[in-house]
């Protein structure tokens, strides 16, 4: 049970997960509205990601469950199979949806 979604920030280095339990299907629009609020930190790839995490992660602050970090998708992804379903790009800020309705 549960809406779980993954979204794969990708920077120069590598790339970091971000994983959701209860808040998938809205996991796009999240994705937007935080790649919005860092875009004052384009160009600044360490700034920009930890404000992608903090706005995709807000709603779980303080809390033991929800959302989890990972360096390498190991979470089921429910809405598009084993693949992120959110791809945030740290370099060109943008987001791409993938799969889903």
């Amino acid at each position: 049970m549960g809406d779980r979604r993954m979204a794969e920030i990708k920077t120069e280095d590598g790339s970091l997960y971000v994983y959701t339990h209860w808040h998938g299907s809205q996991l796009p629009a999240m994705a937007r509205a935080a790649a919005k609020a860092a875009a004052c930190r384009l160009g600044d790839e360490s700034y920009w990601v930890r404000i992608v995490v903090d706005q995709l992660c807000k709603d779980g602050r303080d809390q033991d469950t929800g959302f989890g970090l990972m360096l390498k998708p190991n979470h089921e992804d429910s809405y598009n199979g084993d693949s992120p379903s959110v791809i945030l790009d740290a370099k060109t800020g943008k987001v791409k949806v993938i799969g889903g309705k």
